[in-house]
């Protein structure tokens, strides 16, 4: 017979038992799930993550994900609303704008390089949505990217055609990221933003 060494009984009788995990509340757990979705479709895309490929990294049931997010577009405008919050947040914090056009696009590209450092899942969702051509996404799209332009557009008040100034803007954002996440050296990173800014300042342009 196996007995326990009075020793080992004192430290069962004394030693606490184990604590339960503690229970998230409904927003919190809407929000971890959120989190864990955005970081999903950063790596899988729009198009392809789930109810279920969420559900598997966060270790909850399927139903789980489905209680907070009940259809699949709930799931993408979910995500998609958290990005939009992100890029607004960012213009809201370059309320110091210099009247130098050249100035304000190196203003808007730390910005953006700020956002892409401190949450790259959003970075690369953003840029995913820019390229997916889902008939159920790209009308979201769409919608946002012109409330983008208008908004870069006052970034060259004087110049000639601003919003076609305000579109290379937007593509060179995109054009930073990919860079941004291939590994370009960050002097490399600076020398495009300023071929960038000194280009749609030009009043040539």
């Amino acid at each position: 017979m196996v007995t326990t060494s009075p020793k080992r009984q004192s430290e069962a009788i004394i030693s606490p038992p184990t604590q339960r995990r503690q229970r998230l509340t409904p927003e919190a757990r809407r929000a971890q799930l959120l989190d864990i979705a955005i970081d999903v479709f950063a790596e899988m895309g729009i198009e392809r993550a789930g109810h279920g490929d969420i559900a598997k990294r966060a270790g909850v049931s399927t139903a789980t994900v489905f209680n907070y997010f009940p259809t699949r577009p709930d799931l993408v405008q979910a995500v998609l609303n958290d990005i939009r919050q992100v890029v607004d947040a960012m213009f809201a914090d370059l309320t110091d704008l210099s009247d130098d056009p050249q100035r304000r696009v190196m203003q808007m590209a730390l910005a953006f390089q700020n956002m892409i450092v401190e949450k790259p899942s959003r970075a690369k969702t953003f840029l995913k949505w820019g390229v997916s051509f889902d008939p159920g996404i790209r009308p979201l799209y769409l919608s946002y990217q012109s409330e983008l332009l208008d908004r870069l557009v006052e970034f060259f008040p004087d110049g000639p055609d601003p919003r076609t100034k305000a579109r290379v803007l937007l593509g060179a954002a995109d054009m930073l990221t990919i860079m941004a996440f291939d590994g370009t050296s960050p002097d490399q990173l600076m020398a495009y933003t300023q071929l960038v800014a000194k280009m749609l300042a030009s009043p040539d342009v």
